[in-house]
């Protein structure tokens, strides 16, 4: 039997296949190698031993694996590796000693035959959908946003359904901003920095989440549910008890994915951590009624027992008791009050640390006391106690209709508001918005909002902080493509 090739070999595979296949060929992961007159045998330590058996007729080689992947491919890159190791170094190869023996399955625990079917069959689809959209993605980098056909973004986007029914919906935001990019690119040109960002949050994440399958890298608890859709229970909750919250902001979400997010922003009142109350509801029912809005908590109140779950800030919690408070809302205000931040340096430095990790949320919650309100050029700008400004995402009177400025407060707390001005939004005005005189409207102790952007940091003000409580700036449904 006369060793393959390196140039045989490769052409017997994708290229990110292959790439995968050196490493492990590269490694210490293939064990117990042999071979017969027409056969090869290996052991190859992957998330577990997987066993290769390859057998050649006329020549020709013809693989099996008991890995998933071997199900859907003619060659793995278990199969790969070894015939990588058959062509570098055939005397490795034991002849005449095949030894290996197929490690049955362990017997499932009593009525966990189901499960475990179950589970054992979702691995194998979420393997290889994660190869499949590795194999993508190096296309795509060797052929460029510009030599794709729209028979490829199908590709792409097939992908992006199969890993959405595998709850990896964090890849599936990734592959569907990309493809976004690309569409749009065939109006408009393509900024070179947003695909190169686009493409190589796409690659991290399939990666990482490769990795962690592969049992090569743990993902922390607080990456667990946005990257894999992890579901928690009470017994994954820190409990804590007796938290004065009071609510900053209520917002409802719509995403591309078919859900609705309901969430109450809360303040302990204590340590001016920031909370998040959040019910997730379908929005497709099949047929019945659409679910009930999660009920605002316009009132502070003493949580009694909270449950806090595992993820980033702000951390997500279940209130499993509360009572009113008896303090006056503006002495309760006024505690909240000295939480915010009268400085942007610190925040600012705080996002940026944030945006290093990848897989963090893209915008950061906060509570600002600020100085002045200024516009310039048809901007608004926000300006801290040292006079550092930070642009505001407001609507101002260059980027609407004119109209006085009664009917433009009057739309802000209407509920067809971004009906109203849909038209008249400009592209680069970040979603949702409000009309600058919901900030004039009032002289606010201070805003509640996010800081977000890419390239530039803006603040997006949600609710401001008054003497008597807080009162929410939008009131329309917000609508997020992830």
């Amino acid at each position: 039997m006369t060793p393959m090739t390196l140039d045989e070999v490769r052409a017997l595979c994708d290229m990110a296949t292959y790439r995968n296949a050196e490493q492990i060929a590269a490694g210490d992961q293939l064990l117990h190698l042999a071979r017969s007159d027409t056969t090869l045998y290996a052991q190859v330590q992957g998330s577990k031993p997987y066993t290769v058996r390859i057998e050649f007729k006329d020549g020709a080689p013809s693989a099996k694996c008991t890995c998933p992947a071997a199900r859907f491919n003619k060659f793995c890159k278990h199969a790969i590796a070894v015939l990588i190791v058959w062509a570098q170094s055939p005397e490795r190869f034991a002849y005449g000693q095949q030894t290996l023996v197929e490690t049955p399955p362990a017997a499932p625990k009593r009525g966990g035959k189901r499960a475990a079917k179950a589970t054992a069959e979702r691995a194998d689809l979420q393997t290889q959908a994660l190869e499949q959209t590795l194999r993508l993605a190096q296309e795509l980098a060797e052929r460029g946003a510009t030599g794709v056909q729209e028979a490829f973004l199908k590709q792409l986007l097939d992908s992006a359904e199969n890993l959405a029914s595998l709850k990896t919906r964090r890849l599936q935001q990734r592959i569907r901003n990309l493809v976004r990019l690309i569409e749009a690119s065939r109006e408009n040109p393509l900024s070179e920095q947003d695909y190169t960002r686009a493409f190589l949050d796409l690659w991290v994440t399939a990666r990482a989440i490769e990795e962690h399958f592969a049992e090569r890298r743990p993902l922390p608890e607080e990456q667990l549910e946005e990257m894999l859709g992890r579901t928690w229970r009470d017994k994954d909750f820190a409990i804590r008890e007796n938290l004065r919250l009071m609510e900053l902001a209520y917002e409802n979400i719509k995403l591309a994915t078919g859900f609705r997010l309901d969430i109450s922003t809360l303040i302990d009142l204590d340590s001016g951590e920031l909370l998040r109350e959040m019910k997730i509801a379908p929005l497709h029912t099949g047929g019945r009624e659409a679910q009930a809005f999660k009920p605002r908590r316009p009132a502070p109140f003493l949580a009694t027992r909270v449950g806090v779950y595992p993820g980033y800030a702000p951390k997500r919690v279940k209130i499993y008791d509360a009572q009113p408070l008896n303090e006056p809302r503006g002495a309760l205000t006024a505690q909240a009050l000295q939480h915010a931040h009268t400085e942007w340096q610190p925040l600012l430095e705080r996002y940026i640390q944030q945006r290093l990790d990848p897989f963090a949320p893209r915008e950061m919650p906060c509570i600002v006391r600020y100085h002045a309100i200024a516009w310039q050029d048809g901007q608004a700008w926000l300006a801290d106690a040292q006079g550092r400004l930070v642009p505001l995402a407001v609507l101002t009177p260059q980027d609407r209709p004119q109209t006085p400025r009664e009917v433009s407060w009057s739309l802000v707390s209407s509920p067809q508001a971004h009906e109203l001005l849909e038209n008249y939004v400009p592209p680069q005005m970040p979603k949702p918005w409000l009309p600058e005189e919901a900030l004039l409207r009032h002289p606010w102790d201070a805003l509640f909002g996010y800081l977000e952007g890419e390239d530039a940091v803006y603040f997006r003000p949600v609710s401001g902080l008054h003497a008597h409580g807080v009162a929410l700036l939008l009131f329309q449904m917000q609508y997020r493509e992830y």
